[in-house]
């Protein structure tokens, strides 16, 4: 008994932790950002901000009203006689602007003849500052061109009897009709009224309203300068497209960056295949997988015809074992009985070796080695050329050998100034870390060209060149 209990308690155990392991989704879908790029340079067409104009120009907008008309004079005391009557010609000038399609102002001036209360002519002049109110001005936000205008007005003046000499304050109010027969010219239609003090016309009661001109008139305004309204362009659209197109730069810029890294490791596989390639002496075989050379072959580069030289001696039945590179042996003169002198008496087996160029004195060793420095500075533009100078510290080292460094610059930029200094820095660089690698100074002779132009691109001038000779001073013991 006790068994099968022990046994349905474990079934139960395990029945309770296989339903507490929850299944895990893993979220597959991943957030890519694409861009349209045709999508993206394709012009906007414009959207308009809903019931929002902006003037054509802000000096523009301007307009000279000529009008004519009948003027009634309604005064108090009124007469016996009618306002048809009354009715007397009156002209007016006027001279505004328009700020907004509803809102704008005015300069007006009236005047000419009225019959006062003793039904006498009179002639009268009135200016006044008006501000208009076109009801209609909101249809511009819809439509380019409006052709009908109603614009109430109120305003305030001075009206002037020209008899009796009064100037009392007045308040003009009306409204305008007008009708757009061109850009530049309107035909309107003016009805007004002037309110005044009762004394205008000498009769009445001063300082209290009660005298009104009542007019009438029509005539036409031509618009100045630059006349009309544009709807306002939403910016949104713009907006959210530049921040598309920042997005989108931003993009490219990383793809660009991404593409230089694959270039510059595909470059330097390949520069290092053909020196693979040059070692083995296959580079003949395989030289047209090099004609389209990412580099052009414009830098100059390092040759190992040195080294395919040591190997062919190394592989020649007649080699004594004596190291070309032996100073020692050199100096004696047996390094060129080796290479003049053979047991087979042929003195052309080694009559030409690459090993020893003919720079200067016939003492170089092998091909000069490039460092190349950034712009305007003497740092490596490559750390892995440190490489190079491990190698030539162990070789002059263990050969005994010399070495001379010489710093340049590139021409094109800077003056000569900076440039002599730039080649100074530079060879002091490449002298200091060959000291640092255990090469005596005694042995290292430094020399500068400043400024140069001798290969291109005009990177190439950036460098300092390292030559090792054959060494004629001998260290002095420590």
């Amino acid at each position: 008994m006790t068994k099968h209990f022990i046994f349905i308690f474990t079934l139960l155990c395990s029945l309770q932790l296989h339903a507490g392991v929850q299944p895990i989704q893993k979220d597959t879908v991943q957030y890519a950002v694409r861009y349209e790029s045709m999508e993206l340079l394709q012009p906007l067409r414009p959207a308009y901000l809903d019931g929002v104009v902006l003037p054509m120009s802000r000096s523009g907008n301007w307009f000279v009203s000529i009008a004519g008309g009948a003027t009634a004079f309604l005064g108090t005391p009124l007469g016996c006689e009618d306002i048809f009557g009354r009715l007397k010609p009156s002209y007016s000038f006027a001279f505004g602007k328009w700020f907004t399609p509803s809102v704008g102002a005015r300069i007006n001036y009236s005047g000419l003849q009225f019959k006062d209360g003793a039904l006498s002519t009179q002639k009268y002049h009135h200016i006044h500052a008006d501000l208009l109110w076109n009801v209609l001005g909101r249809r511009y936000a819809r439509q380019e061109q409006v052709r009908w205008g109603l614009t109430p007005f109120v305003g305030a003046g001075l009206l002037h009897h020209a008899a009796n000499g009064h100037n009392p304050f007045a308040i003009s109010y009306g409204v305008q009709g007008q009708y757009r027969i061109s850009k530049r010219v309107s035909v309107v239609l003016e009805l007004s009224n002037t309110t005044t003090f009762q004394d205008f016309d000498g009769y009445g009661r001063a300082n209290r309203l009660g005298d009104h001109m009542l007019s009438l008139t029509a005539g036409f305004t031509f618009h100045l300068g630059k006349v009309g309204w544009k709807r306002a362009v939403d910016a949104m659209p713009y907006i959210r497209r530049n921040e598309q197109l920042i997005g989108y730069v931003n993009y490219l810029t990383e793809e660009n960056r991404r593409y230089a890294g694959l270039h510059d490791r595909d470059r330097r596989t390949l520069a290092e295949l053909k020196k693979i390639l040059e070692i083995e002496g296959l580079l003949d075989t395989y030289s047209h997988l090099f004609k389209d050379d990412m580099n052009g072959g414009k830098f100059p580069v390092n040759n190992y015809s040195g080294l395919n030289s040591l190997r062919a001696r190394l592989k020649h039945r007649h080699w004594d074992g004596t190291s070309p590179l032996d100073s020692a042996a050199i100096l004696s003169g047996s390094g060129n009985q080796i290479l003049q002198s053979t047991s087979t008496g042929n003195r052309n087996d080694f009559a030409v070796d690459s090993t020893f160029c003919d720079y200067d004195d016939g003492k170089c060793i092998g091909a000069p080695i490039y460092f190349f420095f950034a712009l305007n500075s003497a740092r490596l533009t490559d750390a892995s050329q440190a490489l190079n100078l491990d190698e030539l510290a162990r070789v002059a080292k263990k050969y005994n050998l010399s070495v001379r460094v010489i710093g340049a610059a590139d021409s094109m930029t800077g003056t000569s100034d900076i440039n002599q200094s730039l080649s100074v820095s530079r060879a002091g660089f490449i002298v200091s870390e060959l000291e640092r690698r255990g090469i005596s100074a005694q042995r290292i002779v430094q020399s500068y060209r400043g400024g140069i132009s001798d290969h291109i691109p005009v990177e190439a001038n950036r460098h300092t060149k390292v030559e090792l000779y054959i060494s004629e001073v001998t260290e002095k013991s420590e």
